[in-house]
């Protein structure tokens, strides 16, 4: 019995992460609608884990759940993406001030390979690569700042900035742009210059934000009123 439920836990915990993976990269529209029934069929599961991972999918904010009648893939809600902005901004400008005050060689060089690598998924139009790299080298400035609490905060208020972003970074040269960024945001901290750090992050941080309302005219069933 105990194996049993220690596996449900472990195929809810598995269809979370792939849906949520899923309707963060907007392969899962806002509006979508998610059957149970098929979803049991696609994962090969019980009615169990489906209903586990669609409640923390709730929680999060990324479903909206209509008991009896359906579940949906929420729609982006700007004034929440524009409060998870705020602090997300406050957090990650002080980090990256933290950063620059303690000039780490093995930090830059790791941020900098990141970057690299990013470069290589932007040549290869590998988009969902790249955008994994992006979150990876936000990760490796709290890892070295010893902040991966506040990082784990961040990262579950920022799912309607995430989808802000999918919806940005195939525009023009929006993945060209973040790789300068990036290199900004090292640079100042490969210099020990704090303010610019600060400056160079707040920039960064800024562009998918302030193009909000213009993305959410050009899709507006993907934005809640």
């Amino acid at each position: 019995m105990r194996a049993t439920a220690m596996r449900a836990v472990d195929e809810a915990a598995d269809i979370h992460a792939d849906l949520k993976a899923r309707i963060l990269a907007l392969t899962l529209p806002p509006g979508s609608l998610l059957s149970r029934t098929e979803l049991q069929a696609a994962y090969a599961v019980s009615s169990t884990p489906v209903r586990d991972a669609l409640l923390r999918l709730q929680d999060e904010g990324l479903v909206d759940i209509y008991p009896q009648s359906r579940t949906l893939v929420s729609r982006i809600d700007l004034c929440q993406a524009r409060e998870a902005h705020f602090l997300r901004s406050s957090v990650e400008r002080s980090v990256v001030r933290k950063l620059a005050g303690q000039p780490n060689g093995d930090l830059v060089r790791k941020l900098e390979h990141v970057t690299a690598l990013q470069v290589d998924c932007e040549t290869a139009g590998d988009l969902a690569g790249f955008a994994s790299l992006d979150l990876t080298f936000h990760r490796t400035m709290f890892e070295a700042a010893d902040l991966m609490r506040l990082h784990h905060v961040i990262r579950r208020e920022s799912v309607h900035i995430d989808r802000l972003r999918a919806l940005h970074l195939p525009l023009g040269d929006k993945s060209a742009r973040i790789v300068d960024e990036h290199r900004a945001i090292i640079a100042a901290i490969a210099g020990g210059n704090d303010e610019a750090a600060d400056a160079a992050m707040a920039f960064h941080l800024s562009q998918s934000i302030m193009i909000a309302t213009q993305l959410s005219r050009a899709q507006p069933d993907y934005f809640k009123p």
